[in-house]
């Protein structure tokens, strides 16, 4: 398969199954949190027929470049309006996860959104949400040594209840019933970053994560940027002095020189974390890497690239009796996005596009075989034997997103 007819497959499948994926759930219910705007959901499979939070960002990328911009726009209004009304955007709809949020991109969503719109009417909605789902993150989810970490705010039913959820997913959870119910916590707090996945040594509450650092400091830093815009002289000072402080923090604790990475940070025992994880791509992407820090991330491709795209952590890294989906052999598209998003920001135009075409290719070599686009590829044989913790899903969500991001930047 050529790249021309890579290409032309993905767009054209994306552009015809994306009203597939549009959902109105306005209405009260039980068990879900009503939305006021019609939004995506990532695939028509039943498991997945909610909203999910930082999903909707890379499915923004896709609708945004197939000129969907209204529906692009009702999912940004969807994160606005869960943030006025719950102060923080849940890990997904549904009432039972709100509980935990998810890697915190409204920003990002925010300020794609309005570099196509110009509303600034829209945007000073916008800019007050920013600020309160800030204030969320520094109030609950905020470590002894300043940088942020992944959590829940569950009561204690809640968490033993999570135990339900979880039990087919994972073989290690213990039986006694107070070390149960602090399992059941930390693994709630990891959904709060990717999902279940080997980073954290079981003790996800106990970490400040790559991802979630380096994304607040974009949030910090496009903030500032908005309250400029708006011409809010003292919120922009506020703003780039958070981003600052956030730096200086992310280099002392992230940042390993020696190895020229970034590692998440264990802040309850005061070390590095040991896992290698595309987590670091999340820093690359967000602006707080120095010249010098990305280019050893991209001489350190090596540790994660393999021939079909991006695995999610370095082979061996798991160490616990369960299978992580969230591992190698696994390649997520949001992962590649990242990367390439990243690869871009810094100049490194060549090894944006080598990843783009890995990944592109992958999805549309599986599309001719299947029909259908999918939730993650595995990076190493170029299919769809991944590592598992549930059926996958077919997808489009961040998966189209990825895909038109990618075509996109091989044919810039």
């Amino acid at each position: 398969m050529t790249l021309e007819d890579a290409i032309t497959a993905t767009r054209r499948y994306t552009d015809a199954h994306w009203e597939q994926t549009f959902r109105d759930s306005h209405h009260e219910s039980a068990g879900e949190f009503p939305l006021p705007y019609p939004h995506t959901v990532p695939s028509t499979d039943p498991s997945m027929w909610l909203f999910f939070y930082w999903d909707t960002y890379f499915t923004n990328l896709g609708l945004l470049r197939q000129k969907r911009l209204a529906q692009a726009v009702n999912n940004a209004n969807n994160v606005i309006h869960c943030i006025e009304r719950l102060g923080f955007v849940p890990n997904m709809s549904v009432r039972i996860a709100h509980n935990r949020s998810q890697i915190p991109v409204s920003a990002v969503l925010f300020e794609d959104i309005f570099h196509h719109t110009g509303d600034l009417v829209w945007l000073r909605r916008a800019h007050a949400a920013l600020g309160r789902e800030y204030a969320f993150w520094m109030a609950m989810r905020l470590a002894p040594n300043g940088l942020n970490t992944c959590g829940t705010h569950a009561d204690p039913v809640t968490l033993a209840d999570f135990h339900d959820v979880i039990r087919q997913r994972l073989r290690d959870i213990p039986a006694e019933p107070v070390e149960r119910l602090q399992y059941l916590r930390h693994k709630m707090a990891e959904c709060e970053v990717w999902d279940f996945n080997p980073r954290f040594e079981q003790r996800a509450a106990d970490f400040n994560p790559v991802d979630t650092n380096a994304v607040l400091f974009r949030f910090e830093s496009i903030a500032a940027d908005f309250a400029a815009r708006l011409g809010l002289a003292e919120e922009e000072t506020l703003w780039r002095a958070r981003a600052g402080e956030r730096r200086k923090l992310i280099d002392r604790y992230l940042w390993n020189a020696s190895r020229g990475f970034y590692f998440d940070h264990d802040w309850a025992r005061g070390r590095q974390g040991a896992v290698v994880s595309s987590a670091a791509w999340f820093a690359l992407w967000s602006g707080v890497c120095s010249q010098s820090q990305a280019a050893a991330l991209v001489r350190n491709l090596p540790l994660l690239e393999r021939e079909h795209g991006l695995i999610t952590c370095a082979e061996g890294s798991n160490t616990s009796a369960n299978t992580y989906q969230w591992d190698s052999p696994n390649a997520w598209p949001p992962i590649q996005t990242a990367a390439i998003l990243g690869l871009q920001r810094h100049g490194y135009k060549s090894e944006a596009r080598r990843i783009a075409e890995k990944f592109l290719l992958t999805c549309a070599r599986n599309l001719e075989k299947t029909g259908k686009l999918w939730e993650k590829y595995n990076a190493l044989t170029g299919g769809i034997d991944v590592a598992d913790e549930y059926k996958m899903p077919h997808m489009m969500g961040w998966t189209a997103g990825a895909c038109l991001h990618a075509a996109e930047v091989i044919e810039s």
